[in-house]
C-alpha cells in the first residue's frame, strides 16, 4: 500500500537444499549423500550447484534459502541420512563452504543480484548424531 509510511518488506525464504524442488520444471541435482560422495574428487561442482539453485530461487522472487544441510550422520539407520554429505565432518564442512559460496557468491557479489541469495546452514547440532 502506497499509503504506508514506513512498510515492511517481505522475508521469504524456500527449502531448495539442491534444487528449488516447489516449482515444475526446476532442476532437482542429486541429495546431499550423493553430492558428498561427488565432492570428494570435485568440490567445486557443490559450488556450481549451489549457484545454479541460487538462481533458481532468485528467478522466483525469492531471496532466501534453508541449505545447507550440514548434519553428519553417524548411522545410516537414521531417516534422513540422504540430507547428509557424509559422516565425515570434513567432507561435510567442505561441501557447506562450497554450497554457500555458490549460493550466496564471494566478496564481490551482491545478494539478490548476480543470482546470489543468502544461504542458511541447518541441521548442525545434534541432528544426524543418532
Amino acid at each position: 500500500d502506497d499509503d504506508v509510511e514506513n512498510p515492511i518488506p517481505i522475508l521469504w525464504g524456500t527449502d531448495a537444499v539442491h534444487g528449488h524442488n516447489n516449482v515444475v520444471g526446476a532442476v532437482i541435482f542429486p541429495h546431499n549423500i550423493g553430492l558428498g560422495a561427488a565432492a570428494k574428487n570435485n568440490p567445486e561442482l557443490i559450488r556450481e550447484i549451489g549457484h545454479a539453485v541460487a538462481k533458481q530461487v532468485i528467478a522466483t522472487g525469492i531471496d532466501w534459502t534453508f541449505a545447507p544441510t550440514v548434519a553428519v550422520a553417524c548411522d545410516y539407520r537414521w531417516g534422513r541420512s540422504y540430507e547428509c554429505y557424509g559422516k565425515d565432518p570434513q567432507i561435510v564442512t567442505r561441501c557447506a563452504l562450497e554450497m554457500v559460496s555458490g549460493i550466496q557468491g564471494g566478496g564481490d557479489c551482491r545478494l539478490g543480484k548476480d543470482g546470489r541469495i543468502i544461504a542458511t546452514v541447518k541441521h548442525y547440532i545434534g541432528d544426524g548424531g543418532t
